[in-house]
């Protein structure tokens, strides 16, 4: 099975972002945690997927998005680490 690492970054987005969300929506929190989760499953089982980036901040990576947001990975030995998880309006060059 592939893997998913969270960089400590990811990790940070999806609690912030988790949080933010459960302020007026608890369920849906969980639910779009729980969405992302799978994407990122899915992108650790196929590291090829998304768009191919050159992140000023991170590097060579691969973007995908799933709903308003991106989630900016690259590829490991056996699966992806998730490097990043933001809105989709931000200035994505700069992530």
């Amino acid at each position: 099975m592939a893997r998913v690492r969270y960089s400590k970054l990811a990790a940070k987005d999806l609690l912030e972002y988790s949080e933010f969300i459960a302020r007026d929506k608890p369920v849906a929190a969980y639910e779009w945690v729980e969405k992302i989760e799978e994407v990122c499953a899915t992108l650790a089982a196929n590291p090829e997927m998304g768009q191919a980036r050159k992140s000023r901040n991170h590097g060579p990576c691969r973007s995908f998005t799933s709903g308003t947001y991106v989630i900016f990975f690259r590829a490991t030995q056996g699966g992806v680490e998730i490097i990043r998880i933001v809105r989709g309006g931000l200035d994505l060059d700069n992530v």
